[in-house]
């Protein structure tokens, strides 16, 4: 595509096309990294919408002045902002859990500091989120995010976003409902563990009193609350590949609400 041979519609279209896929990449997982230099997204959005606009069947669109073409650019914004944050909850979901267990394991206060999003998170919660991240690359999820923007001009096309309530419980309910289930799930293992622990040490400190079981318990916590999360780790895997399937079909969803 020659940049110089593009008609003022075309050109339009093209400006579209590019808010779409550089909000997508700027809020996707993996493309949203912080230590991603900016000029590499926009980079990369560039070549992309240079890549999908000849192929595709993207209708320019007929604008008349700067300020159409501005809120057409917010609306295709927003259709991206929506795809890319709709596929970080399941990474929310894993560092939600990782929190869960750091506060029964008595590491809330052991923060750390995520150069990926530049703020602090749990000890167990950066783990969760890093081997989410690794899952997420083996399943081919970067693939099926840059596969599902090619597809979202197909089923929303340019200026076709519709903001329904439906769309809105969709998004209120449905996604913020999974994110929190999803997070107990993953946490379950070491909470169920931390729990019978709990319940030993409050048996231990009736039949043995002189103890000290906050000395012996902490340890213990922590001893078996590490071990419990590697064990898991097959059935986290398992969980977050079953999840991230489901993930993809209310992405499709998603798509299909906002026309």
């Amino acid at each position: 595509m020659n940049p110089l041979d593009l008609s003022l519609a075309q050109f339009h279209a093209f400006v579209l096309v590019f808010f779409r896929i550089a909000a997508t990449l700027m809020t996707a997982p993996f493309f949203s990294a912080r230590t991603t230099p900016s000029q590499v997204t926009i980079g990369l959005s560039l070549l992309l919408s240079a890549a999908i606009l000849p192929h595709s069947s993207i209708h320019a669109p007929d604008l008349h002045g700067p300020g159409q073409l501005a809120l057409a650019a917010g609306m295709e914004t927003a259709v991206g902002l929506m795809f890319g944050l709709t596929a970080t909850f399941i990474f929310g979901a894993a560092s939600l859990a990782g929190a869960l267990v750091d506060n029964e394991l008595g590491l809330g206060l052991a923060n750390i500091l995520d150069p990926i999003t530049n703020d602090q998170v749990s000890l167990v919660g950066q783990f969760k989120f890093l081997f989410a991240m690794l899952l997420f690359l083996l399943l081919d999820g970067h693939h099926f995010i840059l596969s599902a923007i090619t597809a979202s001009f197909r089923d929303v096309p340019l200026l076709g976003l519709h903001f329904t309530n439906p769309l809105g419980s969709f998004i209120a309910d449905t996604l913020f409902t999974d994110l929190l289930s999803s997070a107990v799930r993953f946490a379950a293992p070491a909470l169920a563990a931390m729990f019978l622990v709990t319940v030993a040490l409050a048996f231990t400190a009736r039949a043995v009193p002189e103890m000290n079981l906050f000395l012996h318990g902490f340890s213990v916590r922590v001893g078996l609350g590490l071990a419990v999360l590697a064990a898991s780790i097959p059935a986290f895997a398992w969980a977050f590949a079953k999840l991230w399937h489901k993930a993809e079909g209310q992405l499709e969803t998603l798509l299909r609400m906002m026309a």
